[in-house]
């Protein structure tokens, strides 16, 4: 089945908040597994189709390169693909551009069947075709493991509540990713975000409380931090997370 890039803009609405960017960011990232999901239901593999075959879709794995990220009010040009197949995973492509046609962010994702009912993965085959390869990945990247926190710096908890939770029955990745972004020290608040990778390896459900657990370090003279999100009750990592900042001059 050939393929080709699925195109949508969109008018950038957030505001900034106390972190710098972090709203706007969080939107970014919204939109486009927004996109994501009509260029699947026009590919006959949304998550409307596979309820009906008890499946539906959840991001495994997310890493995102961050360019300028445009103030509000501004148009967002989303193009989004599949790219291939990673294992058990789907992967898929995203690059987001301004009105001049410059670089707002490049991303891949990969993203796992779950059966609804037995809350296990799935296999790709027979749900979803093989189709052609588009030419391009955004960002070479085999998904390996992310390192943990060695220590925690900084500590913060979370309580999943309705709003909170999503048509899978667990909280939305969003949600995550807001618990992270929030939990980062105040000394990166004006730092500017050069790239987020993320892998999602759990679910909290409603009432669930969520320890995020934040070590910030250098790596190759840039700043960068490890984040883990855990359910203590449960004694489950949920979510851990690789960030890189630079200083803004």
């Amino acid at each position: 089945m050939e393929v080709k890039a699925f195109n949508h803009d969109f008018v950038l609405d957030a505001q900034d908040t106390a972190q710098q960017s972090r709203a706007r960011i969080l939107e970014l990232l919204d939109t486009m597994q927004e996109v994501a999901g009509m260029h699947a239901d026009q590919l006959g593999v949304g998550v409307r189709a596979l309820m009906t075959k008890d499946l539906t879709w959840v991001l495994a794995r997310l890493h995102v390169q961050f360019g300028d990220i445009p103030p509000t009010g501004r148009t967002v040009h989303i193009a989004t693909w599949p790219s291939g197949r990673h294992r058990l995973l789907a992967v898929r492509e995203f690059l987001l551009s301004n009105e001049k046609g410059g670089e707002i962010l490049r991303a891949s994702s990969a993203w796992a069947l779950m059966n609804v009912t037995a809350r296990r993965p799935a296999r790709l085959d027979p749900h979803l075709p093989v189709f052609n390869r588009y030419p391009e990945r955004m960002i070479s990247d085999d998904f390996p493991a992310l390192p943990p926190p060695q220590s925690a710096d900084h500590e913060a908890t979370y309580q999943a509540v309705a709003a909170d939770i999503d048509i899978n029955d667990h909280v939305n990745n969003l949600v995550y990713m807001d618990w992270a972004l929030r939990s980062i020290p105040s000394a990166y608040h004006s730092m500017r975000l050069l790239a987020l990778e993320i892998a999602f390896l759990g679910e909290a459900r409603l009432g669930d409380e969520i320890l995020c657990r934040t070590q910030t370090a250098t790596e190759d003279g840039s700043k960068m931090i490890l984040q883990s999100l855990h359910n203590p009750a449960g004694n489950r990592e949920l979510t851990r997370l690789r960030s890189h900042w630079e200083k803004q001059y």
